[in-house]
Formats: structure tokens, sequence, C-alpha cells
């Protein structure tokens, strides 16, 4: 019994003896080494000479070439992998024939077999739950499609350097008989018969007692190995030292939640199991986001209490000179500060010689208000070059040095290019449609235009704008490339983008012959990018340690490391012409929940970064979010709850992912709220949740979709993933469509329940919820909607979801008797200044703000910022 090692047993070390050898040839495949060996097979590592990738080889021993059995296992090995297209299951390139040698060409898995990388005291809760979370995936897809694995062990299991899971060797996989084996067949089928009856094969230490016994088995017999290697990865014992006693030593230390999943999997009676790895895998991330929530509240009180302390710190352990060292990060008594304002600049570039620095002096780093400001290196006197209430972001200096230019955002959302002169003067507007510019050399530029609605291109062009063509463009029609970085050899270009939220930072070619590859840490939001001067080293500002910190990659594939941690959060790269240092932005945020009644104001969120605030209907609670991370635009939240009364606050829904603007809303009779959460495969589902946790919280089936709302007939209106509104019922039937053109953001629901409010590239519209043509509200990119007591339409503007801090004003424009909509002039309110001056008008000064019961009580949340640029040498 046993299956034979396989192609992921590959810790790089060579077993001797093998039918072939370094040199050797098998079609275009060069053998280099043996990997393993075992009683069907051999597997070494080759080098494929047409495609110039290592692969891994597994090769039938000639002993078994007529053994039936034996080349049915090879074969029912090659024709699972290539039914199964998964990146936690190891992928089957070809299976071939060459000199009377049978074998299989696989993907070749650099890391560690389970077995060898588990510690002997077993792993740390956070590893096993990321690995056990990845298995759970593979076994689900194998299950979905009737393959039943037959030797889940820690042999079978591969752990790459990146902690990616691959499940390896299905030569004992089985198919169910009464379907022949088609790739494309999708039948879900979980109790099907797969062995024959008295037939035993598997792995001892790993076998479920059905199987010992030899009868017939469904995936349940997987469930079983995979509890078993699960007990294995948090204890570091073997579940079962003795054969065919199923009885497992006591598990001391292991979480009870975890040891309760584990208990459920390895029941020897497989009807008290799992019914699939479906459940098992909803289980473990369940775990995976209760632990997440704690240790982000721990890491959180850990930050508030240090931070002051730790900035403080470095601040006066700032040397006056750089001393450069060889290998590691620097320290921060290495970071020399180039400014010394008492609230915030950003968004740092440097001139073509180094000597001058260039920044916005501004609350954001990504478009906001602030201002142009040039300094002259080391120790000039920042000169402000713009006084205007634009909305500015990434100023960058021209070739010569003359100018500087830098991109606006308008009301209406459009993003044009304007330039300013060095030595001052009145700013101009030079490219319409163009934003983020960089220079490729004295003539040639990059820069994002807006395609249709949100989609944002990287185009290039001449400067006068001759000869434009694309660079990249974003494969969804909600992508936004919004800064670009070329190369210095001209050849690619590093993108910035968003979809939604900000998405790790990817390397394209700039002659836009394909949408390249993401670089930096997988999965993290990256908001700027650099090139060392040589071109042999990528810089990021990467959100993957829970703040921004910089990260360098080296050109093109090499592994992420981190230059930057601490406290503090550092965003913007200006790379030295040198290559010694670079300059980026280095601070701090905090955002509290503040409420304002009769009795002035108090502060209601106590930790944390919190905003999006919303009402209970009745006055008696706040609702807000609490980032779990650094940037509110990408990184997850967590929503909480405050009773104003008891001032008691406390998660409501633990673990919950909440991304994007609006991505919750509280059912008008106080009982429950509608949000959408964000899961492990980046999946966004609707939700519904009691306010009293009285349950749990359901999931509406059927539907992936973002910003809902309570709809008037039970239902529940939301943005789907193609743009267009929907009206789903809570059980999961009824889709409806309402809108014909697509929308960005769905705000609210009229009190008569006739329109939503929604908003798209910068606009806020009332959409008809039967049909029809829609209303245009204003072009201003605010949240809109209306007061608890029908009084008010309120239009808040500078919101949390520009990413500028919450700074601006909320407009509470009264309404006459009767009416859902104030008197909105032919084409929606064009300025601030309208708003401002219409009749009766109310103004808050806050741009994140809730209404309560009556407009004279309200909620808000305040962001402040203190952050300075320094330069910091490169290892």
């Amino acid at each position: 019994m046993g299956s034979d090692p396989n192609a992921g047993e590959r810790d790089e070390t060579t077993t001797n003896g093998g039918q072939l050898v370094a040199g050797e040839h098998l079609g275009p495949y060069r053998i280099e080494a043996q990997l393993g060996a075992g009683g069907m097979g051999e597997v070494y590592r080759a080098f494929d000479t047409r495609l110039h990738r290592t692969v891994a080889i597994k090769v039938l021993l000639r002993d078994n070439f007529r053994d039936p059995e034996r080349k049915g296992r090879f074969l029912r090995e090659a024709r699972a992998a290539s039914a199964l297209s998964h990146p936690n299951i190891v992928t089957l390139h070809d299976i071939c024939n060459d000199h009377e040698i049978d074998f299989l060409v696989l993907e070749y898995v650099r890391g560690q077999t389970l077995n060898r990388w588990v510690p002997s005291k077993g792993m740390s809760l956070n590893k096993t739950l990321e690995v056990a979370v990845q298995i759970a995936n593979a076994l689900a897809a194998a299950h979905a499609v009737g393959i039943v694995h037959r030797d889940i062990k820690p042999p079978n299991v591969m752990v790459t350097p990146e902690r990616q899971v691959k499940i390896l060797d299905f030569g004992l996989a089985k198919w169910p008989e009464d379907r022949p084996i088609d790739a494309n067949t999708q039948t879900r089928t979980t109790h099907v018969s797969l062995t024959q009856v008295g037939q035993v094969m598997g792995t001892v230490a790993y076998m479920s007692p059905e199987q010992a016994r030899g009868e017939r088995l469904d995936a349940r017999t997987d469930l079983f190995s995979f509890g078993a290697v699960l007990y294995e990865m948090a204890t570091g014992q073997a579940a079962f030292p003795k054969a065919w006693d199923w009885t497992p030593p006591p598990a001391t230390g292991v979480d009870p939640s975890l040891y309760k999943v584990i208990l459920k999997l390895i029941q020897a009676d497989r009807e008290q199991r799992y019914e699939s790895a479906s459940e098992v895998l909803e289980d473990l991330k369940g775990l995976e986001r209760r632990v997440q929530s704690i240790q982000d509240r721990r890491r959180q009180r850990l930050l508030l209490a240090s931070a002051l302390a730790a900035v403080a710190l470095a601040v006066l352990a700032i040397a006056a000179t750089v001393r450069l060292r060889n290998a590691g990060p620097p320290g921060r008594d290495q970071w020399i500060d180039l400014t010394k304002f008492p609230d915030s600049v950003s968004q740092p570039a440097l001139s073509a010689d180094g000597r001058m620095l260039t920044f916005i002096r501004g609350p954001s780093t990504f478009y906001g208000p602030g201002q142009i400001y040039v300094k002259m290196l080391p120790d000039g006197e920042p000169k402000q070059l713009t006084k205007d209430g634009s909305l500015k972001m990434s100023p960058m200096f021209s070739p010569d040095g003359s100018r500087i230019a830098y991109t606006t955002v308008d009301s209406q959302f459009k993003w044009d290019t304007w330039t300013v002169p060095v030595l001052g003067g009145e700013p101009r507007r030079w490219l319409v449609n163009a934003a983020g510019l960089a220079w490729r050399d004295g003539r040639t530029i990059l820069f994002s235009e807006l395609r249709i609605g949100n989609h944002m291109s990287v185009e290039t062009a001449e400067d006068s704008r001759v000869g434009q063509r694309p660079v990249y463009i974003p494969a969804r029609p909600s992508g936004m490339a919004h800064r670009s970085y070329p190369s210095p050899d001209g050849i690619n270009v590093l993108v910035a983008e968003m979809d939604g939220p900000w998405l790790p930072c990817r390397l394209v070619p700039m002659d836009g012959s394909s949408s390249g590859q993401s670089v930096g840490p997988p999965g993290a939001a990256c908001t700027f990018a650099a090139w060392s001067p040589d071109g042999k080293w990528m810089y990021l500002s990467s959100s993957a340690s829970g703040a921004f910190h910089i990260w360098r990659q080296h050109f093109p594939y090499g592994k992420p490391e981190q230059i930057t941690s601490g406290p503090t959060d550092e965003e913007g790269i200006a790379m030295s012409p040198d290559g010694r240092s670079f300059i980026t932005a280095v601070g701090m945020r905090q955002r509290s929940v503040t409420l304002h009644d009769s009795s002035g104001e108090r502060q209601i969120s106590l930790e944390g970064y919190a905003y999006n605030v919303r009402f209970t209907p009745d006055g008696k609670a706040i609702c807000y979010r609490i980032l779990r991370g650094s940037q509110p635009n990408s990184d997850p939240t967590e929503l909480w709850i405050a009773d104003l009364d008891s001032g008691r606050n406390e998660p409501l829904l633990p673990g919950f992912s909440l991304l994007g603007t609006k991505p919750y809303e509280i059912s008008p009779d106080g009982r429950r709220v509608v949000v959408s959460a964000r899961d492990r495969e980046g999946k966004d589902h609707l939700w519904l949740a009691p306010l009293d946790r009285g349950s749990a919280p359901y999931q509406i089936p059927n539907i992936e979709g973002i910003t809902p709302v309570f709809g008037p007939k039970g239902d529940i209106v939301f943005r789907g993933t193609d743009g267009f509104a929907y009206s789903i019922n809570e059980d999961g039937g009824g889709l409806r469509k309402i809108t014909e053109a697509r929308l960005s953001v769905i705000y609210s629901l009229s009190p008569d329940h006739r329109y939503f409010v929604g908003g798209i590239a910068g606009r806020t519209l009332a959409y008809p919820l039967e049909g029809g043509a829609a209303i245009e509200i204003n072009s201003l990119d605010g949240y809109s909607g209306w007061s608890a007591d029908g009084r008010y339409f309120h239009t808040r503007l500078g919101g949390f979801g520009m990413g500028a801090g919450a700074l601006g004003n909320t407009y509470l424009l009264p309404l006459a008797r009767g009416h859902v909509f104030p008197d909105v002039p032919p084409g929606g309110f064009q300025s601030e200044q309208e708003l401002a001056n219409y009749p009766g008008v109310r103004v808050i000064n806050a741009g994140d703000v809730a209404l309560g019961p009556t407009p004279d009580v309200y909620a808000f949340s305040r962001e402040t910022t203190q952050r300075n640029l320094y330069r910091i040498p490169i290892p």
C-alpha cells in the first residue's frame, strides 16, 4: 500500500540509480537531475528546449510498461490532472512516449513537501489555516468533477516558498464508474461508488476506516485523510500512530475551534463527517476571518499605543548624513527629513539632476485638495507654485526641469494635465483627458486616459499627442490605470491601477503587445512605483504588511523584499539619479467618529481608522467601518456598532471584509443590515445579518454584487459585477435588471420607494426602480440621499470615497411638502456654489456625515494626517 514519490517531493535533492541520466533527452525534454523514485515511477527535473522552461518529468518504470494495473494508474493520474485546472493542484503539461518510455510532463514546483515543512511541534494557527484553506479548495475542485484522490498525505502536498499549496500525485485517483472520464464534465457528485469491494490502496497512516476495509469509497475518504493531515500540521504528531487504530492522541495546545473541525473530519463513521470539502472550506474560512479580526484589533491597539513614541524617537534619531550599509534595510536613524510641515505633504518627484524636489501639500496620497510646491535640495525653502482649490495629484518635472506637470480632477470627474513654471507663474491646462503624466524622453510622454465611463488606459504619444497609441488597457471596464513609470531603457512600464480597490502594480511591455504580469507582494494594494537608474530593480509602495511600506523586486522575476517598516506609512517614491537613495512621504493618519447633538460633540469610536457612518433609524446606535490596513479605497474594513446610551462599541460582523465606497445599509425597521463582503477568491457576496446578533449572518444565494440597499418589496437593490443595477429577493430568487446604463455605486432609496440614487463618473442620478429616464441630480462626485424625516435631500462632497480625508461639506436642501427631490436645475447642480446658494440650505462642515432622527443630530468622521518627506538610503 502507498503511492510512489512524485513531482512534488522536490527539495532539490537527487536520487541516484535512475533509468535516465543527466543530459539524456526524452523528446524535447533534457534531463537535469533525478528528484525521487518509488515503486511505480521516477521523477526528474528537466528542461523544455522548445519553451525554455523547467518542468518535472514523471517516468513509468520499465518493469511496469506491461503491467495493466500500473499503467492504468499512470494514465489515471494523467487524466485526473488534465481534468483539473486549479491553482492548488499541480498542472499537467503533456503525456508522452519516447523510446518506449511513457512519461508525464508536469509543472515544476519549487518548495518542500508538507512532511518536511511542518516543524516537530506543529505550525502556528495562522500558517495552519493558510495551508488548510488551500488544501480544502483543491479537494473541493477535484470532488466537484467526481475525482477522489484517495492518497492525501503530507508527501503529496507541496508548499512553495510563497506558501502556495500544490496537491500532487493523482495516481490512485478514481473517477465515478457510471460515466467516462471527460475533462469537460462538471457534474457535482459527492457520494459515488469508486472502488471495487475488497481492493485496498492508499497509505495506512492517513487511510480512512472504510478505505482500509476495502469498502466502496466516496469523497468523504479524502476528508478523513485531510483531517489526519490537519491534525499533524497543528500538533507536529501523527493523528494515528498505531496502524488500524483510529483514535487520535489528545491534541493539547490546539485552538479549540480548529480542533472541532479536525474531529469532525476524522470521524470513523463517514456519516458523522462533513458532507463535502466545500463545507470544510467554509468553516476554515470562518475561523480564519475570526482569527484575523482578533489579531487586527490587537495590532491596532499596539500601533496606537506605540505610534507617537516611535515617530518621536525616529525624528530625534535622524542622522545628519546618510551612512549606506551593504546589506539589510536601512534603520530609521539613517532617514533624513527634507520637509518639516505641521500638516501633510505627499507625492514627491525629483528633477532629472536630482537638485529640485516637487510635492503636493495636502492630505491625500491619491487625488485631493492641495497645492504644488518646489524646493531646492538639500536646504532650500519650499516655494508654493499654485493657489487654487482644484483636486491635484502626481506632480512631475519636465525633462529640462523648467516646469512641473500635474493632474487635476474637477467636479465632473474630468482628468486633465496642467503645468506650472518652476520659477513661478500662472498654471495652465496642457492636455485634456490625460492624467498621471510621465516623460519617456524629451518629446515622448506616458499618460492615463479615460475611455468609456471609468475605464482608464495607459497611452503613449509625442508631447503634442501626435502618434497616440495604447500601452495598457485594463481587462475589466471598471479598471483604472492611474500612474505609469517607464523603465530606463524604455522597453517596459510599471503601472499602478485600481479596479474599485487599488491592485498590485503591473509590469507591461511598452509596445502594448501583452497585458504583462503583476509584480510586488501578491494581492496587496500598490499605489506608486519607480525604477532604479540601471533598470535592475523595481520599487513599489505596497500595503502587503498591513501598512504602506516601500518594497523592491529584482527585474523581472525576483522575489519581493521589504525595505521600510514600522508604525508609519511610506508612500510615493522619487528615485535619486545615482540610485543610492529615494525620497518618500512618511506619516500617520488617524480618524474618529464624532456625535453632534444638543449637548455638543463627543467622540464615539475609540481606536483605529473609523469612517462611513450611519445611524440606526431610532437614532440609538451608530454603525461605522474600521480600516484593517492603510488605504480606505482598497483595504478591507470591519463593520462596528456603537450603542449611544451605554457607550459600548463592538464589531457587528467579525471577520467580514467590507470594501469600497458604500458596502452596507441598515434596514428601515432598524433590525438588520445588508452588506457586501469579499471572500478569499475576491468575489463580493451579499449578506443579511440582524443588528442584535441574535442569529447567524445569511448569504443571499446565486449572486455577486456591491453597494446594496433595502428595496421596497422585501428585496435588495444592488450593483452587479457588470455595472448594472439589479433587484433580487432575499432568498436569491426574482433577479431583475433595473438599469440599462452602468453605474459605479448605489447610494440610497427615496422615501416614496420609487427611485434610487446612484453615481457614475462623478455624476449623481436618480433612477426609477420600475424603469424609465434617470434624473440628473449633480455633477459633483458626492454621496446623496435623504434625511430620516424626509425633510431634506443631502449631498456630501469630499467624503470617504475620494480618499481626501473626509474634507468638504454636506449640503442639506429642504424639500417642499410631497416632493422627494429639490428644485434641481436642468442638467443637475454643476458647482458647489450652486448648492451653497440654494434657498434654505443648511451646511455641515464635514464630508462623511450621517444624519440622525432630526437634522440637528448628526455624526461625522474626520481625519487628521501628519506626513513629511524623508530621504532613505538604499541597502
